[in-house]
């Protein structure tokens, strides 16, 4: 074997997927020709609003600029149009206009780019845990150094905890920012006004920038979702994210908002520029046909994700395992602890990829949540999904001593 030359520590230390561990199993389990319900990503099996789906390559959606370099700084309408939504919902900073909007190959990408416009090597970013599985890897990947605090599983336990306490207690001299996402993924905690309005204070005291993973806003079952962002001395300190895959099915068209002073977008955007050029045009197109066009639908979405939030709620019932009821969001985040009996989350999820149903491993939320696992109930139809749900059972029921 040739030599290879030294490898970046940095991008060894970002965790390779999170069921890399599950890889064989899952490849097995495809040799046999089995049937796998696929509850593990977080998607949708809705199509996008219909005039999205249906904007034709040569109609007035798009025409030949599709097929060119498109503008560094996103498309003008699209900004303008997703800054006017903002508005209009109550999210983001007061009085965000075009220029607070950073345009991204996927929010993934915008929220590396603003993290690499506020953070200097080394420097430390509180991580509310559970969080979405790439967090940790995207804060390593712009130069911070993660730091996970167990937080919104802890909230749903005991309603009286001050969330801003608990982040408090982590903090050090090298902690910049807070990671901070709302509704969570994976447990659907939606931070209420009150939270948000003590660690904004604690982020004004302290000098911090907060990232503010907003990503499933459009999807809050129980209470009303609130942007930090428009908390007293937040405008000029926070970053917002937003992504066209939550809220409006649009996962494989790649684009993502991040919100911030106008100061932070043009540096972000500078990152943006070396990393991707611009945003492909017809992506972005795309996504302003479905901001334009897509109000009816979300609504329709928002009530078919809560009745299969409820519907998954009722399957998992007297299965012996601990739930989490989320308040928004796409998953219901299990703890299997008491029907493992200290055995390994894989023996369980191997069983149950076996069985046909594929859940994610909670330890990529974070180090605390070995015996958690992840379940998308909107990947799927309902009937697929309650099906996925037996399974799952039936892979609980082989455990039994």
């Amino acid at each position: 074997m040739a030599h290879v030359s030294k490898l970046s520590r940095t991008a060894q230390a970002i965790r390779a997927s999170v069921f890399a561990d599950l890889a064989p199993r899952i490849e097995a389990h495809a040799r046999r020709g089995g049937d796998l319900v696929e509850l593990h990503i977080g998607d949708t099996y809705r199509t996008p609003p219909e005039a999205a789906r249906f904007a034709r390559i040569d109609g007035a959606a798009f025409d030949g600029s599709v097929y060119r370099y498109g503008a560094i700084r996103g498309l003008d309408a699209l900004k303008e149009t997703f800054a006017a939504r903002l508005a209009a919902e109550g999210m983001g900073p007061h009085g965000a206009g075009a220029e607070h909007v950073l345009v991204g190959a996927g929010a993934t990408h915008a929220i590396y780019c603003a993290l690499r416009a506020v953070l200097e090597p080394g420097d430390e970013v509180i991580v509310g845990a559970p969080y979405w599985p790439l967090a940790v890897g995207v804060v390593r990947a712009a130069g911070g150094v993660p730091v996970e605090v167990p937080l919104t599983t802890r909230l749903y336990q005991d309603p009286s905890l001050d969330a801003a306490d608990v982040l408090e207690a982590a903090l050090t001299p090298r902690t910049r920012a807070l990671y901070l996402i709302t509704p969570n993924n994976p447990d659907g905690k939606v931070l209420s006004e009150r939270q948000l309005a003590r660690i904004a204070r604690l982020a004004v005291a302290r000098d911090l920038w907060v990232l503010s993973d907003e990503v499933y806003a459009d999807y809050v079952y129980e209470g009303t979702h609130a942007s930090i962002a428009r908390q007293e001395g937040m405008g000029a300190r926070t970053v917002s994210a937003y992504s066209m895959s939550k809220g409006f099915a649009l996962a494989g068209a790649r684009v993502g908002f991040a919100v911030a002073p106008p100061a932070v977008v043009e540096l972000a955007r500078r990152v943006a520029t070396h990393t991707v050029f611009n945003v492909p045009v017809a992506a972005q197109r795309v996504a302003l046909v479905a901001l334009s066009t897509g109000g009816a639908w979300l609504e329709e979405a928002r009530r078919d994700y809560r009745d299969a939030r409820d519907a998954t709620a009722r399957a998992l019932e007297g299965s012996g395992v601990g739930l989490l009821v989320p308040e928004g969001g796409s998953y219901v985040f299990v703890d299997f602890a008491p029907v493992l009996r200290g055995r390994r989350l894989t023996d369980l999820l191997e069983r149950a990829i076996d069985r046909g149903v594929l859940l994610a491993p909670g330890d990529g939320c974070g180090e605390a949540f070995g015996t958690w696992a992840r379940l998308c109930f909107t990947s799927v139809p309902r009937p697929r999904l309650l099906e996925g749900i037996a399974r799952l059972r039936g892979a609980i029921d082989d455990l039994a001593p």
